[in-house]
């Protein structure tokens, strides 16, 4: 069977292999297997999470000895599951789940012939290739974890390692996903690993580019995104995957590469920190905006992907004036730019527009500071124009790029996005009355003729609307009365 390691003695105590037992998608597959006289392994990201003490994994992998089809139908019927067909060629298959816990998936593969041992050598990384069998798990008291390629040690040392010299070339995406699995889960890519990576890193140009986006969406969600960015440049697959951003470190002079990983890491900054210390009375509504989502991209990744390629535009747009550089219209050609970008990633129409368009609106925030009084039109202007929540996202995009420019904090432009937060939240988002007044009713309420001063009152009207201090017709009758008495 190959390298075995009791699995309570390597966890250090039951409190692992118990939630792996009490697992309600492990013990439902476990009983449909008992049933259906086959023998199943989990093996691969719910072993590795355990191994590392990194949150359980929302996803599971197992392999089956036997009919992996038949049965997996049989075990999406037992998890209230879809089953489709994921891989013809390899025969695996998919069971997507919905549950009051959340959505995830369990896939399903036949053991290659040659046996477990062999299928986990095939895997990518060493902390991946880890099985135990689900009746060795529920049957046994200290159940053995399958290790043939000492993923455990790795684990205890933190470190990613390839099961082999040809996992590169089985699937370049690898190259990718090390970095990817690096940043998630802490660990350091190990020497020979890391030499391979590079060497094989043009290979991901035969990969799709839906899986080369997917796997810079979790770079981009996970904590520790500059880190990544550096790493896909040290390791050249920036020039594969993003290869304009690859020639970002020296643009005539200037490091756009170094600006652009730094606003990243101040927005992380940003993200990570409490809300209340930079919108003191406002945190929940931060929190909830961050918490969100853009489809299938959490807001907080797309934040960094709008702060990484805000400027993506200089490039094109530098020119010298005295010495220094300039990039006038930079905004209007980086929004451009990104939305071919993000069209060529396969995202979304909407999202590849929304990223246009906060790249192209990135500079708003420091026109509104730039102001001496803020009126509500221009308030709620900004968020109009900007596609009303995504003002919330230029507003901290703006203090990220404003911090890595400086090396600090911005008091102004500070003061200018709480002043923003509080006037979306306190009143921009609030319900507004629909039409108060008509022109006939206006000459009746306040005695006045037809004319160009019914236009006026009007106007004042939708003003108090809009800056929140008109909710009804009581309002507006006070707040016109005086007006027209040059109260």
């Amino acid at each position: 069977m190959g390298r075995g390691v009791p699995a309570l003695s390597f966890f250090n105590g039951r409190g692992p292999i118990d939630a792996l037992r009490a697992d309600p998608t492990v013990r439902a597959v476990y009983d449909a297997a008992v049933k259906a006289g086959v023998t199943v392994y989990i093996v691969g990201g719910a072993l590795r999470n355990l191994a590392l003490c990194a949150a359980p994994a929302p996803d599971y992998d197992f392999i089956v000895q036997g009919d992996a089809a038949a049965f997996s139908e049989a075990a999406a019927k037992a998890l209230r599951g879809a089953w489709f067909l994921l891989d013809k060629e390899t025969a695996s298959c998919r069971v997507a789940v919905k549950s009051a816990a959340g959505a995830y998936t369990a896939d399903f593969s036949p053991v290659k012939e040659e046996g477990v041992v062999y299928d986990l050598g095939a895997r990518d990384f060493t902390v991946n290739a880890l099985a135990i069998g689900l009746s060795d798990l529920f049957g046994n008291e200290d159940p053995i974890i399958i290790d043939p390629c000492n993923g455990l040690g790795d684990a205890t040392e933190r470190l990613l390692r390839m099961t082999s010299r040809g996992v590169f070339d089985d699937d370049p995406l690898r190259c990718l996903r090390a970095v990817r699995l690096a940043l998630q889960y802490g660990l350091e890519i190990e020497g020979e690993t890391l030499a391979l990576i590079k060497l094989k890193a043009g290979l991901i140009r035969n990969v799709s580019i839906e899986r080369v986006r997917d796997e810079l969406v979790a770079i981009f969600s996970s904590d520790g995104t500059p880190l990544a960015l550096r790493a896909l440049m040290d390791t050249g697959i920036m020039g594969v995957i993003l290869p304009e951003a690859a020639r970002w470190g020296d643009v005539e002079g200037y490091d756009l590469l170094g600006h652009s990983i730094k606003v990243v890491e101040e927005c992380e900054d940003i993200i990570s920190s409490d809300p209340e210390r930079l919108f003191p009375g406002y945190s929940s509504g931060i929190r909830a905006h961050l918490g969100g989502a853009l489809g299938p991209v959490k807001r907080t990744a797309f934040l960094k992907m709008a702060a990484f390629f805000h400027d993506a535009g200089k490039p094109a747009c530098i020119t010298s004036e005295g010495g220094r550089p300039r990039f006038i219209g930079h905004d209007s050609e980086g929004g451009r730019i990104v939305k071919g970008l993000f069209t060529s990633l396969k995202f979304s129409r909407a999202l590849a527009t929304r990223a246009s368009k906060a790249v192209k609106d990135h500079h708003r925030a420091f026109m509104l500071a730039s102001l001496k009084e803020r009126t509500a039109r221009a308030k709620a202007h900004f968020f109009r124009a900007t596609g009303d929540d995504a003002g919330i996202d230029l507003l901290l995009l703006a203090l990220a790029d404003a911090r890595a420019t400086s090396g600090g904090e911005d008091e102004a432009l500070l003061r200018t996005a709480r002043e923003m937060v509080a006037f979306y939240y306190d009143v921009y988002t609030k319900k507004r009355p629909g039409t108060l007044f008509t022109g006939r009713e206006v000459m009746k309420a306040f005695g006045v003729s037809e004319g160009r001063i019914v236009g006026e009152i009007l106007k004042k009207i939708a003003e108090g609307v809009e800056d929140g201090g008109i909710r009804n017709r009581k309002d507006a009758v006070i707040r016109i009365k005086k007006w027209l008495g040059g109260g």
